[in-house]
């Protein structure tokens, strides 16, 4: 969560600094360190539904599951759980251990994310983690791919790996790799 609201800020103000604006996920992530809970679950649950109703108005249906793995708080994962049962929606639980296995859908899954790595270079983290992967297992390699602009230099950590992450995910060669692999089908949340 970066920027401002989609809720009204009135009714959801322990999730707002000062500004207006979400808390960093490095505010979530310290107090979370602390055992602190920053957020109140409530607000938690009227700012989730406010994005879902948001997402359905631009892009014209259903997002494809909820999750929030930037941001480390124990009521939003509490209230994305909760939105997610009450729209029927798939949730998928996020965790920053890459053996751990979590559940979206029907399926038991691997959440891969290695953008915080020193060198990243998402093409080679990309080829490793298929190398990596057991038979019969499902693997998310978690992505941000984007451009930058003024707001996401100032506001958010992940900033040059985004743009590597465009190349290599629209890189031909990758994908002739990907597809060539055997035993490896290419999925994407519906699928779970």
């Amino acid at each position: 969560m970066l920027g401002k609201p989609c809720a009204d800020p009135a009714l959801i103000p322990s999730m707002l600094n000062e500004n207006g604006e979400f808390h960093s996920s490095r505010t979530f992530r310290d107090h979370f360190k602390r055992g602190e809970e920053l957020i109140d679950f409530d607000e938690a649950c009227i700012e989730i539904r406010a994005q879902h109703d948001r997402f359905v108005e631009i892009v014209g249906r259903e997002p494809d599951y909820f999750e929030a793995h930037a941001v480390m708080s124990k009521n939003l994962n509490r209230a994305i759980s909760a939105v997610a049962q009450e729209l029927g929606l798939k949730e998928q639980k996020a965790s920053f251990d890459p053996a751990a296995v979590v559940h979206c859908g029907d399926a038991d899954l691997r959440m891969v994310m290695r953008s915080m790595e020193p060198g990243y270079e998402p093409k080679e983290a990309i080829m490793q983690t298929v190398r990596e992967m057991v038979d019969g297992e499902t693997v998310v390699f978690v992505c941000h791919p984007g451009y930058l602009d003024r707001f996401i230099l100032e506001n958010s950590s992940l900033t040059t790996d985004r743009t590597k992450e465009v190349d290599a995910l629209i890189d031909p060669e990758l994908r002739t790799w990907l597809e060539s692999q055997p035993d490896l089908r290419l999925i994407d949340y519906r699928d779970l």
